[in-house]
């Protein structure tokens, strides 16, 4: 009796053994298999978040990118436009070849100028460079009549307060077709100083009116030379 009672201590004792340890070892199982899992989020997570960052400075990049290159479109467009462009040189040649003149640095292109009218624009919008290119019965309504001296034409046009007449030199045929060039400067009450240059002339056979007219309002007066210089270089072909 006692060595049966023994003999089946003991195998409650293995089983009890067995079962210990059975659980131990899924324990374990299940301990590294969710230390796996753990380690696999983990490392999926930061495989995603690093391909996040990725395609998020990539579309930076690419962002960066296309506001260069809209920029780079404006900065042609405003040097360019249907009516001619401005080369390397500062000249601005007229798309169908009628004249040519050389426009101050870093001015540009107004987008509305055309065949007729062109307009340049200075940097600060404050000064303005414009070219009329009128022909026909046109030409003849819309063209100045400038008198021999410049006091004579003092005489005649009043600009604003202190106008003072810098150069002129206007030269007539018998035909009434003219050549003329002058400058002046004035004040007007409601935005100051200004500075005026003018130059072109009138075909009275052709029935052609050609002319380039610079406004400066900047009070720095490198703007005005250059101005002038721009006005005195306006060539018609």
């Amino acid at each position: 009796m006692r060595k049966n009672s023994r003999i089946i201590t003991l195998a409650v004792a293995a089983a009890v053994m067995m079962a210990v340890t059975a659980c131990g070892s899924k324990d374990k199982t299940e301990t590294t298999a969710s230390t796996e899992a753990t380690t696999e989020a983990v490392t999926t997570t930061g495989a995603e978040t690093t391909a996040s960052e990725v395609e998020s400075t990539e579309e930076e990049d690419q962002a960066e990118e296309e506001e260069m290159d809209e920029a780079d479109e404006a900065a042609e467009e405003t040097t360019a436009s249907a009516a001619g462009e401005i080369g390397s040189d500062g000249v601005f040649k007229a798309a169908n070849g009628k004249f040519e003149i050389k426009v101050p640095a870093g001015w540009t292109i107004d987008e509305g100028s055309d065949d007729e009218y062109v307009t340049f624009l200075s940097a600060s919008g404050d000064d303005m460079l414009e070219i009329m290119m009128i022909s026909g019965s046109s030409a003849d309504s819309i063209r100045e009549i400038y008198p021999d001296t410049a006091e004579e034409y003092k005489n005649m046009v009043s600009r604003g307060d202190d106008m003072a007449i810098l150069s002129y030199d206007v030269k007539t045929k018998d035909d009434g077709s003219q050549t003329f060039q002058y400058s002046m400067k004035y004040t007007n009450p409601n935005d100051g100083i200004h500075y005026l240059a003018e130059s072109g002339s009138y075909d009275a056979a052709k029935q052609t009116y050609s002319c380039a007219t610079g406004t400066v309002m900047s009070t720095d007066e490198a703007v005005s030379k250059q101005v002038e210089e721009a006005v005195k270089s306006f060539k018609i072909k």
